[in-house]
């Protein structure tokens, strides 16, 4: 850690600030831009800022930004990406949970349903109801997040069947399609109910349905 010694006239003393080494040096160059583009980007939305606000922010020129990205949309998109890894993360440990396949999928939903109700970057490019992002790279950010996710429910299903807890003959990309489908809509209600107890209704609902169409019959 190093302290630096500053001056202030105001108060005519000194002030000893302890800073850590990311706050220095040691900070990856990209992560220090990615860090100052997210800041812009949640307090003023994709369309109201600009690759010199970045670098502003970051504290540098804007060569420097252009040294790791080709543009604002892909300066956006790795920010998203980013963001999404942390919510990845959280879902692979709900996933790996030991339990049916309905009610991992159901605590899938749940995640979401609490990641992306604290991350309006992600909510936003996701389902495009605010005014932080639109258009094209909206879109690109949108079909960003739905693929990894669907990713993750074709890693599910496929579990399943191999371990005999989902259907042997269940389609894995249409099944996971279904189920992200069906899911965004209990996400979207998630975010914007303030009834616990319908969401819950509607997760008991979920978890009967998925139950009925995955589970073996025997």
């Amino acid at each position: 850690m190093t302290r630096i010694v500053i001056w202030s006239p105001d108060v005519n003393s000194c002030i000893v600030r302890a800073m850590t080494a990311v706050e220095t040096t040691t900070l990856d160059p990209a992560d220090r831009l990615l860090d100052a583009a997210e800041a812009r980007f949640r307090r003023f939305g994709y369309k109201r800022t600009t690759i010199e606000d970045v670098a502003t922010e970051a504290g540098t020129g804007k060569g420097s930004v252009y040294l790791h990205f080709e543009s604002k949309q892909d300066v956006y998109l790795a920010v998203v990406e980013r963001s999404l890894e942390h919510f990845l993360a959280a879902a692979e440990t709900a996933l790996s949970a030991e339990g049916a396949s309905p009610d991992l999928l159901r605590s899938l939903v749940e995640v979401t349903i609490d990641h992306y109700s604290h991350d309006e970057l992600l909510r936003s490019s996701l389902f495009g109801d605010t005014d932080l992002v639109a258009g094209e790279v909206a879109q690109l950010a949108s079909d960003l997040q739905r693929e990894r996710i669907r990713s993750l429910l074709r890693g599910v299903l496929t579990r399943g069947k191999a371990e005999g807890s989902v259907r042997h003959d269940i389609a894995v990309e249409a099944a996971a399609s279904v189920l992200q489908e069906s899911g965004w809509a209990l996400v979207r209600t998630g975010l914007v109910s303030d009834d616990p107890a319908e969401l819950e209704t509607l997760l008991e609902a979920f978890n009967s349905i998925v139950g009925l169409g995955l589970i073996p019959r025997h």
